[in-house]
């Protein structure tokens, strides 16, 4: 998704965003278990930096491909305030717009533990360890 880890770190830091889905799974589980590798990179964002977010990713080559906005529904449950999908061509970034100032909110919402996870710019967090390392989760 980017030429080096140091790039993304820098990308995580500025914007106080943070890498969750299939990537931030697929670097917990060991590599000799994991059969997949990640199709996107799923980054996460409060909605007060994602004009910071949106002018980083376009710095490096990425435009955006579509934008919707997450209707809550009849519960208002949901702390996702839209989705921004932004492709280069060989790659595609899904950026998840949290409708509160913490980026991490809706990663809490996922259908299952196992994708509670996330990468900050200087940290990997685990909210399920137990179970997720192996290979376990619980439905949400």
């Amino acid at each position: 998704f980017f030429r080096d880890v140091a790039t993304l770190k820098s990308i995580l830091h500025s914007c106080d965003a943070v890498v969750s889905g299939s990537c931030a799974l697929h670097v917990l589980l060991p590599a000799n278990e994991t059969s997949w590798l990640p199709s996107d990179l799923d980054l996460y964002v409060s909605y007060r930096h994602l004009a910071c977010l949106s002018v980083l990713l376009e710095h490096k080559g990425y435009a955006i491909v579509c934008q919707r906005t997450v209707d809550a529904g009849p519960y208002g449950s949901s702390s996702i305030h839209a989705v921004v999908s932004f492709a280069n061509g060989c790659h595609s970034i899904d950026v998840i717009v949290s409708s509160t100032v913490a980026a991490v909110s809706p990663i809490f919402e996922f259908h299952s533990t196992a994708m509670m996870n996330f990468i900050s710019a200087d940290h990997i967090y685990c909210a399920y360890p137990s179970l997720t390392l192996q290979e376990m989760s619980l439905v949400n």
